[in-house]
């Protein structure tokens, strides 16, 4: 059983399709995925614990130095181009006792901020994701 299609404008089909191949392309693909770690660094920065002392063993530390110091990161070793762009929301060398705040050491208990960050925007950053590739698919289809 044969069936036979017959394209009206073929010129138009093959635009709609080129349109559609730029969906796939890594500058959506990072758009995609900054979206959703803006949420999860938005979430992090708000639950940041801020410290109190500004002088600590002789060396300055202003309040608030590691919630500022937040950032997100792409990471090239994990990504792969074309296919899967990785983002990390994480602090900066400024910052670099982030670890022990999120941790805990022996002699400090731990108070994680980054990890209940990501656990309670995961899944709006997933739809963040989802939405920023409809879009473009939208406007594949519209031709912009």
């Amino acid at each position: 059983m044969t069936k036979k299609i017959e394209v009206v404008n073929p010129t138009a089909l093959t635009d709609y399709l080129d349109r559609l191949g730029t969906i796939a392309s890594e500058e959506v693909l990072r758009q995609a995925a900054v979206a959703g770690a803006r949420l999860i660094h938005a979430e992090a920065r708000m639950r940041a614990p801020i410290g109190t002392a500004y002088e600590r063993k002789g060396t300055q530390h202003v309040p608030g130095t590691l919630k500022r110091s937040i950032l997100i990161a792409f990471d090239k070793e994990e990504s792969i181009e074309g296919h899967r762009a990785v983002y990390l929301v994480t602090w900066s060398k400024d910052a670099f006792y982030g670890r022990f705040v999120e941790f805990g050491t022996s002699h400090a208990a731990a108070k994680p901020f980054l990890r209940p960050a990501f656990e309670a925007k995961k899944r709006a950053a997933a739809d963040a994701v989802i939405e920023v590739i409809q879009k473009k698919a939208e406007e594949a289809g519209r031709g912009e």
